[in-house]
């Protein structure tokens, strides 16, 4: 009898017809690579096709039955064809005949199905495939087939928070079906309960947003209500996490009175919670590992896995960026941080192994993790759940690895970043107080238990650094001596302190704490978490609704650490300082923030492969003797220099040598790469003796000398050039030698070799390698690079994008200090075309584009004014809206206040303000953004703003006007006489001893008159040069540089009023400019 699963002839094939012979379980990409256990379904299912086609049902089933009794391998290939035909195919056909012929209760087919559901590509599972999955399951549980809640616990884990796109909706909502209609088997399965009440709980504050229908969240918050009235004991098993969803969720209608009830009327909810002292019962459990893991889907698990298993602490920063990129992109995915804190804490934890390895440590990545937070709001909730665990912690059950993180978070940054060891204290006292005010007591002795273990077990030495840096406030202090009274000293141990003396940076107590209050998320984002008002004495709680997704930037330098700004050698769990070389990501769809633009029209050519067979046969290398071979066995920086050398002073093929190269540099087992930025900085310290440079360092020294030298030049850029074009990083390591060795021009001759391109587009290429790969010394060496380049790199938005996308608020700081002392010039005449090719990066990126940009061209009129223009006016049909444009409407506040009011910024606004729209929200945005900048001119000089005001029409000037005064109380911002002028008709009116004025509108009152000007003003005119006498067709002889008009009948030679036309001012705005020259000129008369 011939095998079951062999290859079927020609004719079965015909028969079945053109099947496809890959899977088509997924939409993958031809370089993804099919699993084995996806071929292995497919051809199976070929097989099984074979065998039934053109066979009646009778026939179909007794062969089906012969050969699935032959034998378990048997049985197991037949039931992969048919699981595959389920997912596959429509209708029932395929799934009857499993039924007929599983000898094992489904157990294999469950096992291909969980196979499906538990894949990191479900995202690419085709919507057809993901139809039938949930179909068969369906089938399954109405079956009561055993070991089928596995496949239903993993689907739930594939309802991914915080994405709200259409397939993960409907996911959801079958899901939801599924369990509805299923009810009696639902509650059979107490894991199943727990884990569903859990994780639709979560999901419910996702299903806000306007794409999801409103019945979805209805139905998902009145399904998680309705299992944990009736099944609190199973719901009990998810532990305190239980309490941190239902005080997230507890601002829905829905899930108000259940809060409540938990709080004050335990027994409304569950006899046994009474019993047990209520809500407290569940906070100390311990959240088993299994629901914190739910909530983190198996794609975003496998990355974290890698990322903290896999990658050194020197170069894990990239990898994080491509995590958040991928997963945390959204505004709807901000309620993910807590959920991965969570998971980090409570669940991955590390081996001893891990832990004495480079590997980066878990307290670094939540550091780092920390910095991509962009709202307060969620600032404080993933606070809360890095420290969750200490607030009811238990020895006997819970484990120290939950609470680690967060001991080792505050210790290893005191010394280079007080102030957020400082947030995180500040924090822990608040929650301590304000969680859960009855329970104060306990939470304050769980939190300093926690910290006397840390210090017992050694994984950290003490407290007392601490207590004692120099940069700590007081106030810091004294919650460090409530917290910890046993492991701190009880009095003020710095006497520079105690008294009220200034810290270590120079700033006294009181101010550093206002300071921290300005600039901290803690105090500003800690009311965001409502108390546990545990007293039955106390009234009920209210809950405010959900607070606003606040849009500015706060402090990120506070939640910046990096991996070694924690080392130290004298504490356990370091992480070594050796510099690795940068991991990259191991997904093939990687992508980075920037998109850097080709180096030339045709890129860098097409690659060629290095291959180390027939290296030395082209007859041009006899001139270097056995200088190659021993080059290649022996990979000597020496010989690779002398290489160089005869290669300039000879007529070898330029591709062979660099073939030769190429193909030792990037032997990656042998030939280690040498760390720039290490290297870098060891020079900057002048320790020369600890720099190892690499063959790429020793191949560019030499090949600066050569071309220097004129020996051989060009040659030598050539092979410069083929190496880049095998993928060798000659472009950003070549860039940084000429900028450090100042020969910037070699580096322009290099670009000039390729077919096309400019120097602009490579830079931007090569600066946005070194960003990626170096991101600390691309800031460094960002001013030398700028100087370098004067001409090409000011106004390149695609490095300026570069720039902001991996930076913190101190590296901001420090480039705002170059650009106000001249040192660094990013945006030149250019600023304009930069800001709007800005204005669709993330927030933080843009705040920080706004900023480096009122460091460079404050207080320019002209500059600012054609970045007003571009930004408020974005093309003939599109103008700036400040809700949706947030970023840029403050940037450009920003700008505008540090001018003066000019006839063409003020026409501008009122272009502005005048555009076209049938939103009157957004009419009145507008009018706000308007009045804002009005206000702030007529702070400064209000006589300015009136005259630039009387240069517009009446009508128009009334209309901006109006709007302003309606909707500004100028009283509150500007001077007395301004508000008095203009309340003076109402205050008259209202006095009867003094005569009221004649009717005038608002605007009248911003036309200046004669009168206006004369008064003690003296009205200066620019100098007439000879070529301007025969424009006004007078011979008048200037007897001074300006005329002072004194009273109200003086006149002014109207041959002295006429101005030039001023044609030296080029620009985009040519007709913005003549009617400048116009307001001036009425403005003068």
């Amino acid at each position: 009898m011939a095998e079951l699963f062999t290859p079927p002839d020609s004719s079965s094939s015909s028969a079945v017809g053109q099947m496809p012979a890959t899977p088509q379980l997924f939409n993958l990409e031809p370089i993804d690579v099919v699993e084995a256990w996806q071929q292995e379904l497919v051809d199976c299912f070929l097989v099984v096709s074979g065998l039934i086609s053109g066979k009646s049902s009778a026939e179909a089933h007794d062969i089906l039955q012969q050969r699935a009794s032959e034998s378990m391998k048997s049985h197991s290939e037949l039931v992969n064809g048919l699981i595959y035909g389920v997912l596959t195919e429509t209708g029932d056909t395929y799934f009857r005949q499993l039924s007929l012929v599983a000898r094992d209760g489904y157990a294999h087919a469950i096992g291909r199905l969980q196979l499906v559901s538990s894949s990191q590509k479900f995202a690419l599972l085709r919507h057809k495939v993901r139809v039938q999955l949930l179909w068969a399951i369906a089938a399954l549980v109405r079956g009561n087939a055993a070991g089928v809640e596995a496949l239903v616990l993993s689907l739930t884990r594939q309802m991914r928070g915080g994405d709200v796109t259409q397939p993960n909706i409907w996911l959801i909502q079958q899901m939801l079906n599924l369990l509805e209609s299923n009810y009696e088997w639902l509650v059979a399965h107490s894991a199943v309960v727990a884990t569903s009440a859990y994780a639709f709980g979560r999901l419910t504050l996702d299903l806000g947003a306007r794409s999801v229908p409103p019945e979805l969240r209805n139905q998902s918050s009145s399904f998680v209500v309705r299992l944990i009235r009736e099944r609190f004991t199973d719901c009990a098993m998810v532990g305190r996490d239980l309490v941190r969803m239902l005080q997230d969720a507890a601002k829905l209608p829905p899930f108000r009175d259940l809060w409540i009830d938990l709080l004050h009327r335990p027994h409304h909810v569950s006899p046994l919670l009474a019993q047990a002292g209520g809500i407290e019962l569940l906070l100390r459990v311990p959240t088993p590992r299994m629901f914190l893991a739910n909530r983190v889907s198996f794609a975003m698990e496998s990355r974290l896995l890698f990322i903290l298993e896999h990658v050194p602490a020197s170069g894990y920063s990239r990898n994080l960026m491509w995590f958040v990129h991928r997963f945390l992109n959204t505004p709807e995915s901000d309620t993910l941080y807590a959920d991965i804190i969570r998971y980090i804490c409570g669940v991955l934890h590390p081996s001893n192994a891990v832990l004495g390895s480079s590997t980066v440590q878990r307290y670094v990545f939540l550091g780092s993790l920390l910095r991509y937070v962009r709202s307060q709001v969620t600032a404080a909730n993933a606070k809360l759940a890095l420290f969750y665990d200490w607030l009811f912690y238990d020895p006997q059950a819970d484990n120290i690895m939950n609470v680690e993180p967060g001991v080792l978070i505050m210790a290893r940054s005191v010394d280079r970043y007080p102030f957020l060891t400082e947030s995180f204290i500040e924090f822990l006292a608040f929650v301590t107080e304000a969680y859960a005010p009855s329970l104060a007591p306990q939470i304050r002795q769980s939190v300093g238990l926690v910290m006397r273990i840390a210090v017992e077990k050694g994984v950290i030495p003490s407290l007392v650094p601490i207590y004692e840096q120099p940069r700590i406030s007081r106030s810091t202090r004294r919650h460090m001596q409530t917290l910890f009274p046993q492991l701190v000293p009880q009095r003020e141990s710095l006497t520079s302190n105690a008294d009220g003396a200034r810290n270590g940076s120079g700033v006294s107590d009181s101010e550093n704490e206002q300071d921290d209050s300005e600039g901290m998320m803690v105090s500003q984002s800690e009311q965001s978490i409502p108390p546990l008002s545990l007293s039955s004495e106390q009234p009920p709680l209210v809950i405010d609704d959900e607070p606003p997704v606040v849009k500015t930037v706060v402090d990120l330098a506070a939640l910046d650490p990096v991996s070694r700004m924690f080392h130290d050698d004298d504490e356990p769990y370091t992480v070594p300082e050796e510099n690795m070389p940068d991991e990259y990501c191991s997904d093939s769809d990687s992508d980075g923030f920037v998109d850097v633009p080709p180096l030339i029209e045709d890129n860098i050519g097409e690659p060629w492969s290095v291959d180390g067979d027939s290296l030395l046969e082209d007859p041009s290398l006899w001139v270097f003797g056995s200088t190659l071979a021993d080059f290649i066995e022996n990979k000597s920086p020496r010989t690779a220099a002398e290489i160089v050398n005869v290669f300039a002073q000879s007529e070898a093929s330029t591709l062979a040598v660099a073939r030769i190269l190429a193909f030792v540099v990037l032997d990656d087992d042998s030939v280690e790469l040498e760390d720039i930025e290490t290297n870098a900085e060891l020079a900057r310290m002048g320790e020369s003796d600890g720099i190892e440079h690499d063959l790429l360092h020793a191949i560019l020294t030499a090949a600066a000398t050569a071309i220097s030298d004129n020996d051989g030049g060009s040659r030598v850029l050539d092979l410069l050039v083929q190496l880049t074009r095998a993928r060798v990083d000659v472009g950003f390591r070549w860039l940084l030698f000429c900028v450090d060795a100042n020969i910037s021009h070699l580096y322009s001759r290099y670009v000039g070799r390729f077919a096309s391109g400019t120097v602009a587009l490579a830079l931007a290429r090569d600066l946005g390698i070194l960003q990626e790969r170096f991101t600390a010394l691309f800031y460094e060496m960002l001013p030398a690079v700028y100087s370098a380049f004067p001409i090409d790199l000011p106004g390149n938005s695609h490095i300026v994008r570069s720039v902001v996308a991996l930076i913190d608020q101190p590296q901001v700081y420090r480039l705002n200090s170059l650009i106000s002392r001249g040192m660094l010039k990013l945006f030149g005449s250019s600023g304009a075309v930069v800001v709007a090719d800005t204005m669709e990066c993330d927030a933080f990126e843009q705040v920080c584009v706004w900023q480096l940009l009122a460091a460079e061209i404050a207080g320019d009129s002209q500059a600012v004014s054609r970045v007003a223009r571009r930004v408020l006016l974005q093309s003939s049909d599109t103008v700036l809206d400040p809700l949706s444009n947030s970023e840029a409407a403050n940037g450009l506040l920003s700008l505008l206040r540090t001018v003066s009011p000019t006839p063409r910024l003020v026409k501008l606004l009122v272009r502005y303000y005048q555009a076209p729209s049938d939103d009157t929200l957004v009419k009145q945005q507008r009018a706000d953004l308007c009045g804002c900048v009005l206000t702030a001119w007529i702070q400064n000089d209000s006589t300015v703003l009136r005259r630039a005001l009387a240069t517009i029409s009446p009508t128009s000037r009334s209309a901006l006007v109006d709007a302003w005064t309606e909707r500004f109380e100028l009283r509150r911002f500007c001077d007395r006489t301004i508000a008095e002028l203009l309340l003076q008709q109402e205050e008259d009116c209202g006095g009867s001893a003094v005569k009221s004025p004649p009717e005038m509108s608002v605007a009248d009152l911003f036309t200046p008159t004669l009168e206006s000007l004369a008064v003690d003003e003296p009205l200066v005119l620019p100098p007439i040069e000879a070529d301007d006498k025969e424009k006004t067709g007078s011979g008048i002889k200037r007897r001074s540089n300006s005329i002072t008009t004194r009273s109200k009948g003086a006149r002014i030679n109207s041959s002295l009023v006429k101005r030039r036309r001023r044609n030296v001012i080029t620009s985009d705005d040519d007709d913005d400019e003549e009617e400048e020259e116009k307001d001036n000129d009425a403005l003068i008369k």
